[in-house]
């Protein structure tokens, strides 16, 4: 437990700023879901963003003045896949129906 303290007080306010507000907007700008699903895409976002854009950071050798930027990417795209995820189990046969309409390039009928 103290791990994840210590881990929270070396946190910047700006990241942690970053990261909630990009997971709120793209949350705020998905009118097709309820708030249960709004409320597991920012969760998810703000998971991807906190677990994923140090090692990002270490992996890529990126300098520590990109964290903002990674941890924002990470942010949407975490909680664009939760998105697709929730709506993929609403209705699995339309979904595979538009990933391959989209892989293939044929429009949908």
């Amino acid at each position: 437990m103290s791990d994840w303290v210590e881990w929270a007080s070396r946190a910047p306010v700006i990241k942690w700023a970053v990261i909630v507000g990009f997971a709120f907007l793209s949350a705020l700008m998905q009118r097709d879901m309820n708030l249960l699903g709004r409320s597991l895409t920012v969760i998810a976002g703000i998971f991807a963003a906190v677990v994923f854009a140090e090692p990002l950071i270490l992996f890529f050798e990126l300098d520590a003045a990109y964290g903002n930027a990674v941890a924002a990417v990470l942010a949407l795209t975490g909680r664009n896949w939760t998105a697709f995820a929730i709506r993929a189990t609403r209705d699995p046969v339309e979904t595979l129906s538009r990933v391959k309409s989209a892989w293939w390039g044929k429009p949908r009928k």
